[in-house]
């Protein structure tokens, strides 16, 4: 192949693949604000008392009890670099699911102030999320991985199905 195809065949390759990157970056689907969220049906959480919930199964109810920033202390090796880490402390009661309940981290996305989703971090020493059967109540704890220069705020959004593109609850917090 002479020089010249190969450049017209680079350039070729080059500018659909800078075609895609720009279709790309103004297509991406936007993370929904708070207010679209609550407009689609989530609960605006503060943190004062249970948010109730009825599900198929029967009633539960969720509060976020306080979050608050730690050193990060990964207990994998292969856990990802995080410059500062986030725990979420939350608690939830199963009011009357005869098949037990429990809401582990799959069940929580959350955000940093300008919208971006954090990572789940596999930190040291959290509260493990368990099965508690009727009239039970758990207490339990994620971490999400933060930027060294985000703010101290995070927005803490609970899914009851994990695959719903609407939260339930949303939970707005910052920290000292």
């Amino acid at each position: 192949m002479s020089k010249r195809a190969m450049r017209i065949c680079f350039g070729i390759i080059g500018a659909v693949l800078i075609f895609t990157l720009v279709v790309a970056f103004f297509t991406r689907e936007k993370e929904p604000t708070i207010e679209e969220k609550i407009n689609a049906g989530a609960i605006l959480h503060d943190g004062s008392e249970n948010s109730i919930f009825d599900s198929p199964e029967g009633e539960y109810a969720l509060k976020i009890k306080t979050i608050y920033e730690v050193a990060p202390e990964p207990v994998a090796e292969d856990a990802p670099a995080a410059d500062r880490v986030v725990i979420v402390v939350y608690e939830y009661t199963n009011n009357s699911i005869e098949n037990g309940l429990v809401i582990g981290s799959t069940h929580f996305k959350a955000y940093d102030k300008s919208g971006k989703e954090l990572e789940l971090y596999p930190q040291a020493n959290l509260f493990e999320a368990g099965e508690i059967h009727q009239f039970g109540t758990m207490t339990a704890s994620i971490a999400f991985s933060l930027d060294k220069t985000a703010s101290k705020y995070i927005e803490v959004d609970y899914y009851n199905d994990s695959a719903s593109a609407t939260p339930d609850l949303v939970f707005e917090g910052t920290w000292e």
